[in-house]
């Protein structure tokens, strides 16, 4: 980008890659790399759109969020926990700021996904009899370099790009604990709820 465009007229533009592709390519290019980014976008969204709700009713269905958004509708879709999120994903749409929504949300996601690659190990390691279909090729070489990859995202971004970029990732820290008191409050309800079916 840099060797077609110098800096300060990149920062002026919305969207880059359509500035460089429409010098190097004309106008066409541009709109042609506008086109690729909407089927991006589309396609990122259709593959949430799918498996956010299902983490949703998946923590309703186990009594850790309420129960009502772990029922599914007749055809076996997760229709209550697709309206929670969509009614969510309004709201945090009414603040306008889509750039920093989407570094919030990216920040906890390379957390949970290096949580993740350390859990694979730890898993082979407290369960080594455990069925598993599928092997991660090159085990245990491909979790580490996963490991080391996702810990100098989440590193970098909290300590070594600036105040901005630290208060932006403590913020997204921040919005993920918030769900700690929902879920020690429904394991406690639930907790006592199964205390009382005991007692009767």
């Amino acid at each position: 980008y840099l060797w077609v465009l110098p800096a300060d007229q990149l920062a002026q533009y919305a969207s880059p890659a359509s500035a460089v592709a429409e010098q190097i390519f004309g106008p066409m290019g541009g709109k042609f790399v506008t086109v690729g980014i909407l089927i991006s976008v589309f396609g990122a969204l259709n593959g949430y759109l799918l498996t956010g709700p299902r983490i949703t009713y998946t923590l309703g269905a186990a009594k850790t969020l309420p129960a009502a958004l772990g029922k599914l509708s007749a055809n076996g879709s997760p229709v209550n926990a697709t309206l929670a999120m969509a009614v969510l994903s309004c709201v945090y749409a009414l603040s306008g700021q889509f750039n920093l929504l989407t570094d919030l949300s990216i920040f906890a996601v390379w957390v949970f996904y290096t949580l993740t690659f350390i859990g694979v190990i730890k898993l082979r390691k407290d369960q080594p009899n455990l069925h598993r279909p599928y092997k991660v090729p090159l085990y245990p070489i491909i979790p580490i370099v996963a490991i080391l990859s996702g810990a100098f995202v989440v590193l970098n971004q909290l300590l070594l790009s600036g105040m901005e970029n630290t208060m932006i990732s403590l913020g997204g820290v921040v919005i993920t604990l918030i769900g700690l008191p929902v879920y020690n409050y429904m394991n406690k309800k639930n907790g006592n709820s199964n205390s009382a079916k005991k007692a009767a």
